[in-house]
């Protein structure tokens, strides 16, 4: 990380030490490697919590159709019991056989113990809930893959938007601190110069006043750099690496396709919002079908195996193994009107989704005009940046001179200097500016991948 905590205190030596050892430290790191932006894309793969969190959300959503499959599936259930009866009996004699009498003890016990264990196995014959319930759940796992590609671009933004944004904010504080710098030798001049009575007190006023005003933009910057470093390792983790920065011959380069028609195609074929949408869209269709399922009736076949002992035993016990086999029947014919309630309710939800789908394309559309022609505004923008930070350069060093020649006074060099740096500083912010537009435009039609940070690597160098 870039130590950018620098106090400044009175004007002179002291002031141009602190100057020096803040710019020393700004440019200098603690390792020759120069972190990427697909090396930090990894690192956030890794270590981000939020994208980690997207993953497990997808393992689980996968999971859920094995869930469904599982109602569609034989389940086999063990079971077993141990109960004690007592009963209270009239004694009851009842004529045998060859004389020989038996009472009621010896048909049933007053107290008596029953031992069972059993297995029963159970397979859906019929089953409407069931069976719209698995392909609701496969509709959910296609959401889900959609979700996460849209959460993937999101991230890949989110990394790219954090990287270029320390990058900006690097740029932008060198340039303040060649500012400050700049405006501190002034000002120990014209102070100089006032001593000697050369200049008039009014002229080190301005100067002064420029100088303070760099040094808050530069102290502000400053916390706008830490902030940024913050917000990138938040996402990647703690670094000491330097940036790799954009490379000094950087181009503004055309998007392709080049029409925006053709962007608006790809937006209604591709954009994940709009996939998303319609998934959602099928997935309360898929709940409109759940719900009227249960209008039918369910049947199951339903086959045990078990063995039963009962002590002490009596004439008539039935001791040993039993087996049975049948075909149950359940059928919900009325439960106060709730199902209707229901089919309705999830009819209207279909309708909410198919406006939602609608939305989902005029956003589309719009965000891939927005970001097509924000791209394109960025040539021309980044032209004229260019442009007028090297003409205002020019008009300063001009000025330098001829205020040494006696043409210009102060506070003219002044401000041909500070639109210099201001010229500088928008020519910075265009260069990002339009870095993270071709992404968002890319995430517009749903292109956007790991391969643009490749592609954006080759921009970027170490320095």
């Amino acid at each position: 990380m870039l130590c950018l905590c620098i106090l400044f205190g009175d004007l002179g030596k002291e002031m141009n030490r602190k100057i020096l050892v803040s710019t020393i430290f700004f440019f200098m790191s603690p390792s020759t490697h120069a972190l990427d932006l697909v090396e930090a894309y990894q690192r956030a793969k890794l270590t981000d919590p939020n994208w980690q969190a997207n993953l497990y959300q997808y393992q689980a959503d996968q999971l859920n159709m094995g869930i469904a499959q599982g109602a569609l599936l034989p389940t086999i259930t063990v079971s077993g019991n141990i109960t004690r009866k007592h009963q209270d009996m009239d004694q009851i004699s009842f004529p045998g056989i060859n004389g020989v009498s038996f009472g009621s003890s010896d048909l049933v016990a007053s107290t008596s113990t029953t031992r069972q264990a059993s297995i029963t196995a159970r397979q859906p014959l019929f089953r409407m809930d069931a069976w719209e319930g698995y392909k609701q759940v496969k509709t959910s796992v296609q959401l889900s893959e959609v979700t996460l590609r849209l959460q993937q671009q999101q991230h890949i933004l989110s990394v790219a938007e954090a990287y270029f944004n320390v990058l900006r904010q690097q740029a932008l504080t060198a340039t303040h601190l060649q500012e400050e710098k700049a405006l501190l030798e002034q000002l120990n001049m014209m102070s100089a110069k006032l001593r000697e009575g050369l200049v008039a007190k009014s002229d080190v006023s301005e100067a002064n006043a420029q100088y303070q005003n760099a040094h808050a933009n530069r102290v502000a910057t400053g916390v706008q750099l830490i902030l940024a470093q913050e917000q990138l390792s938040q996402l990647i983790g703690n670094y000491q690496e330097k940036l790799a920065v954009l490379r000094d011959d950087f181009q503004y380069q055309k998007p392709v396709p080049g029409a925006l028609d053709d962007w608006k195609n790809l937006a209604l074929k591709q954009n994940l919002e709009i996939l998303q949408a319609k998934i959602q869209r099928q997935y309360a269709d898929d709940q409109r079908k759940v719900e009227k399922a249960a209008l039918y009736p369910q049947i199951d076949a339903v086959g045990s195996y078990g063995y039963s002992k009962q002590s002490p035993e009596t004439m008539i016990t039935g001791n040993g193994q039993f087996d049975q086999i049948g075909v149950e029947v359940n059928w919900n014919v009325f439960e106060g009107g709730r199902t209707k309630k229901s089919i309705q309710k999830a009819a209207v939800n279909v309708k909410k989704a198919d406006v939602q789908v609608d939305a989902a394309i005029r956003k589309a559309s719009t965000d891939v005009k927005k970001s097509f022609l924000q791209v394109e505004t960025d040539q021309a923008t980044l032209q004229a940046r260019k442009a007028a930070m090297q003409s205002s350069e020019v008009v300063s060093s001009a000025s330098k001179a001829q205020y040494n020649e006696g043409l210009k006074s102060m506070v003219d060099v002044l401000l041909a200097q500070r639109n210099a740096f201001s010229a500088k500083q928008d020519y910075v912010n265009a260069q990002y500016d339009y870095l993270l537009n071709v992404l968002k435009l890319k995430a517009s039609v749903g292109q956007l991948s790991e391969k643009d940070l490749e592609e954006m690597n080759a921009w970027l160098i170490m320095k």
